[in-house]
């Protein structure tokens, strides 16, 4: 007989109710906390370690940091433009901002 069991990662949403991320600018950041389970069989049964709570934004798939500016990046080519929503620079033949998904 063989048994397979580890600590494994999971991620659990603690709000239904989504934020406003400073990062990309769209309404998709929730309250999420990573926590660490004792797995049988790669099922999760006992939780070994509650993680802490924190910010994290579906829309740009980032942890959010109040701290951290958003990341400016150079743009490909001669023109630039500055999206309205998440202020960052992307290449100004674009019709839509490829950070955040904003009409330019």
């Amino acid at each position: 007989m063989f048994l397979i069991a580890g600590v494994q990662p999971k991620t659990r949403r603690m709000d239904e109710k989504p934020q406003r991320c400073p990062s990309c600018g769209l309404t998709q950041a929730f309250t999420t906390r990573l926590d660490h389970y004792l797995s049988l069989f790669f099922i999760p049964l006992i939780r070994v370690k509650k993680g802490e709570p924190f910010l994290f934004c579906e829309g740009c798939r980032q942890p959010v940091d109040g701290s951290r500016p958003p990341v400016q990046e150079v743009p490909l080519s001669g023109s630039s433009s500055v999206c309205a929503a998440c202020k960052r620079v992307f290449d100004g033949s674009f019709k839509y901002c490829p950070h955040c998904g904003q009409r330019a």
